[in-house]
């Protein structure tokens, strides 16, 4: 029997990436959290369903990132299990056949995609009729390499092999309350030292960035509640796969604290778009602005729902 249940309405909770999409388009943050919901059922009305099947549409940068991330859940699976560890060259093939399988899907499926965008896997120019340009591809393969031995190269394993090391979680999909909305922290790794380190592994496999940080610190304020961990005992580390490059992160309490204060000043922020906050309804999309950087809508998945109004905006 499946469990799934009905609900009029979204669920509220709170991460750090429903605020970056939030600060990238609020329009974007409306289709996406909201607009979209219940698209999925089969009498569903025309702008939710077509704002779901937009919400799937991926791109090469996010299916790089999501194989990295696979192999890595496989070679920390390798690991509890006594394993040997993979070969660069294996992971890098494992990476590039899930990249080729997804442009063959939208190659392939487009017509199947528009019936079925749950099932079918969707590059976001192949559905908008766009070029992949020739750097982008060049960009991907550099990186498919380059991410693969970094994740082999990687520290991390010999850490985790060290006597009385422990994992904790990896790819856990878990909540934690900050006030009364569940917040979403789902680190790519935590494992425990025999010196009762906490270590946050968060991979990446673009370019370092400031929100990055942020994120971790987030991780961090979830191990704190979590586990009842001190924040002098928790190590986070950005391994920037693309890079070879490794950023160690320590966390004081006043620390911890501001990232609550953050995420509480977020929701509020976010709770002032809700027609009813108790149910979680938001206002009228009307309310939710089109961004004002609008040379970045054609890259935007929500791009056909908004079309008609960029093009009203301009006349």
């Amino acid at each position: 029997m499946s469990g799934y249940v009905r609900r009029e309405y979204p669920e509220w909770s709170w991460s750090f990436s429903r605020q970056q999409t939030f600060m990238a388009c609020p329009r974007r943050y409306y289709y996406h959290y909201y607009g979209s919901h219940n698209g999925w059922e089969f009498q569903a009305p025309r702008e939710a369903a077509l704002a779901y099947r937009l919400k799937k549409l991926t791109n090469l940068y996010l299916v790089l990132g999501e194989a990295v991330h696979k192999c890595a859940e496989q070679m920390v699976e390798a690991v509890q299990m006594g394993y040997a560890l993979p070969t660069a060259e294996t992971v890098e093939g494992e990476i590039r056949r899930v990249l080729r399988q997804v442009w063959k899907s939208s190659r392939d499926n487009q017509a199947l995609f528009l019936q079925r965008p749950n099932r079918v896997a969707m590059l976001h120019e192949f559905y908008y009729g766009m070029e992949i340009r020739d750097e982008v591809i060049e960009k991907i393969n550099a990186r498919a390499s380059a991410s693969a031995k970094g994740l082999v190269a990687s520290p991390i394993w010999s850490m985790l092999a060290e006597e009385g090391a422990e994992i904790v979680s990896y790819e856990q999909f878990d909540t934690f309350p900050i006030g009364d909305t569940p917040v979403y922290a789902i680190p790519d790794l935590l494992f425990r030292t025999a010196h009762e380190q906490w270590i946050i592994v968060d991979w990446k496999t673009g370019e370092e960035v400031e929100d990055n940080k942020e994120q971790v610190a987030l991780y961090a304020l979830y191990v704190q509640k979590k586990h009842g961990v001190p924040a002098e005992s928790i190590l986070g580390r950005l391994e920037y796969l693309n890079l070879g490059e490794t950023r160690e992160l320590t966390f004081t309490q006043d620390e911890l604290e501001q990232v609550k204060a953050y995420a509480l000043d977020s929701m509020a922020d976010l709770r002032s778009y809700l027609r009813d906050p108790v149910q979680n309804i938001a206002k009228p999309k009307e309310e939710f602005p089109l961004t004002e950087f609008r040379q970045q809508c054609p890259w935007c998945s929500f791009y056909e729902l908004c079309q008609e109004e960029l093009a009203e905006s301009v006349s």
